[in-house]
């Protein structure tokens, strides 16, 4: 192998300094982490640490030059420890919400906005989303709870991977790649066979997919987790060729022969272990898992706020003050309704005024 850069190592931190430095940290590195466009799959039960090893993901992805992108799942404020990984924090919401992230304030005896808060940014539409995504930032999209119904929220999502896909087609994409995009929850807005059988959706699954591959080429990585294998549709599963196995994390031969090889061990595993699976069933240690690390949740509180394209309480305020200075009119309104069809005479200056008389 390549040797390691010495000041690239020197940035890192001593646990992953350490890791780098040993063969199955050195396999991460060459055959997963500086391969733009490898897309992951994270599967396992409920409490078998999922979103922590994404964690773990998202701080080496940092260490490059590729962009992240969180998907917010607005469950159990897992956004909350990728604002203690040591990197600035954007947070991308629709037009009319908000994400306030609150601390405690001994001073007050409650819970106020945060100090240093992540920047946060509105956008007006799903396409301005990846226009809005800052490098060397961890970008939170933070769609979800900004809509009541879930069909304006598919539809949302819809027209986000639809829009980076013609764009990247066309090769007028914006400035990300490349890139790491972090879905939680994956189904939510990708849905396979087993948990839907609603045609939108559906067709939403495969219109997702379709355009979410095409950007493997010029460097975007899918991260995606699911509770089951079938959770995801099969086109989506097909390109997810590295694997990350959690516990519980089981596979039928009939859908992939080999993950399927691993269901036994699986079942055992604590939630700090996980099984790395790289494309055709390679695995370092041969067959053994990984003790990934604990990511604590920090003391905060998240706040979702509005609803897409709703007034906020700062546009309110505008539009009443707006309607104070405008004069009330309604005493003149006969006045005017007597004038409409009048033309004024064409008189430019005094000059023609007097030219006129005369």
């Amino acid at each position: 192998m390549i040797p390691l850069n010495q000041q690239w190592l020197d940035a890192l931190l001593p646990e992953q300094k350490k890791f780098a430095l040993e063969k199955r940290g050195r396999t991460f590195l060459y055959k997963f982490l500086w391969k733009h466009g490898e897309h992951l799959f994270i599967i396992g039960n409920t409490g078998s640490g999922k979103t922590q090893k994404a964690y773990f993901i998202v701080r080496w992805i940092a260490t490059t030059k590729e962009t992240v992108i969180w998907l917010d799942s607005a469950k159990n404020g897992e956004l909350l420890p990728l604002l203690t990984l040591g990197h600035p924090v954007q947070i991308i919401c629709p037009k009319g919400t908000d994400v306030i992230i609150k601390e405690w304030n001994d001073d007050e005896h409650q819970y106020t906005r945060m100090k240093n808060h992540p920047l946060v940014t509105t956008v007006p539409d799903a396409g301005s989303a990846w226009w809005a995504v800052r490098k060397k930032y961890i970008n939170i999209f933070c769609f979800r709870n900004a809509f009541d119904k879930a069909e304006d929220r598919l539809k949302w999502m819809g027209e986000l991977f639809a829009s980076l896909g013609v764009w990247t087609r066309k090769q007028t994409f914006p400035h990300i790649y490349p890139f790491c995009f972090v879905g939680d929850e994956a189904h939510w807005f990708n849905a396979g066979a087993k948990l839907t059988s609603d045609q939108e959706r559906t067709q939403l699954a495969e219109l997702i997919t379709e355009h979410a591959l095409t950007i493997r080429g010029p460097g975007g990585r899918l991260v995606l987790i699911a509770q089951g294998h079938k959770n995801l549709p099969v086109a989506t599963r097909e390109n997810l060729q590295t694997t990350l196995l959690c516990r519980g994390a089981k596979v039928s031969p009939e859908e992939n022969n080999t993950l399927s090889e691993f269901n036994n061990r699986t079942s055992r595993y604590n939630p700090d272990q996980g099984l790395f699976v790289y494309p055709g069933g390679y695995t370092y240690p041969p067959g053994w898992p990984w003790p990934f690390p604990f990511f604590p949740m920090p003391k905060l509180r998240i706040e979702y706020v509005g609803e897409f394209d709703s007034k906020t309480d700062k546009q309110i305020k505008e539009e009443e003050i707006e309607q104070e200075i405008i004069p009330d009119l309604s005493k003149y309104n006969a006045l005017c309704q007597d004038l409409i069809g009048y033309e004024v005479p064409h008189i430019s200056n005094r000059y023609e005024l007097i030219s006129y008389h005369d």
